[in-house]
């Protein structure tokens, strides 16, 4: 199985040889098609797989992009990336249309296990705070409905973000993230929900993976120590990675859905 390494490397090496051939068509052509970002889909699959989840009750099914799952929640109905659904949902409690996937409201849904992954590789002063409010959004719309429901979220983003304007030229460049401590503040807030009394805006778990694209080989934070060491961070700051990284992701996601489906979380594993 691939790590998460390996998965980071393969995303840097296709999208700058998008950028080369294609220039600042490459970020456009490579989100429509999805292809970039089902690089990440199937590692967190892998972690889920690693850690004894049936492959075959996880939607899409890993290094397939369809069918997602998509499920109500309080205000509306949203595809998810990444589902888990244990097999005491049965299957006359799907509607599938082609490649769609829709379950039928029920009381089981919250005993589904739902992770959205995204990445923003550019522009990320200019689009934070509308990215985070979708974020947040999408937590509470589920959570509203589903108060038990296992929600993640995996975001992606670079230490140094890719230049929109020298794409525009076919080449690849690198701009300095303004506010890197900003995002980490901003996810640990929705990060670590363990009750489902309250908090419907948090996540279970939420992964922030902030990655340095601008070297040969790229690398992964996984400490605010490791962002002072590489001035990254303002060496008083007070932020924290704790329980943001993507080692322990899955594993955490899964004990809080043992403590609330202890009947359950042996039917997801194979």
């Amino acid at each position: 199985m691939m790590q998460i390494n390996e998965s980071l490397y393969q995303m840097k090496t296709e999208f700058e040889a998008a950028i080369i051939k294609n220039g600042a068509s490459a970020q456009t052509s490579l989100i429509r098609s999805q292809k970039l970002i089902n690089i990440l889909h199937n590692q967190v699959k892998h972690e889920f797989i690693k850690l004894g989840v049936n492959g075959c009750l996880i939607y899409p099914h890993l290094h397939e992009c369809k069918p997602e799952v998509k499920i109500s929640g309080l205000l509306k109905a949203k595809n998810q990336d990444i589902c888990i659904i244990p097999s005491l949902i049965p299957k006359d409690k799907f509607i599938i249309k082609g490649s769609k996937t829709e379950l039928i409201d029920n009381v089981n849904i919250e005993k589904v296990i739902s992770i959205n992954v995204r990445s923003q590789l550019s522009s990320l002063a200019k689009n934070i705070d509308t990215l985070y409010e979708r974020t947040f959004a999408e937590a509470l719309n589920l959570h509203l409905k589903h108060p038990k429901q296992c929600l993640g979220e995996v975001y992606l983003i670079p230490v140094y973000e890719y230049d929109s304007e020298a794409m525009k030229q076919n080449k690849v460049r690198f701009k300095k993230v303004t506010k890197l401590e900003d995002y980490i503040n901003k996810f640990q807030y929705l990060n670590n929900r363990q009750s489902y009394n309250g908090n419907e805006y948090k996540y279970e778990r939420v992964c922030l993976l902030i990655v340095d694209f601008s070297k040969n080989y790229p690398k992964l934070y996984s400490t605010i120590e490791e962002l002072k060491a590489d001035n990254l961070v303002s060496p008083d700051s007070d932020s924290t990675m704790d329980n943001l990284c993507f080692e322990n992701f899955a594993s955490d996601i899964l004990s809080i859905y043992e403590s609330r489906f202890c009947d359950c979380i042996d039917i997801i594993r194979v």
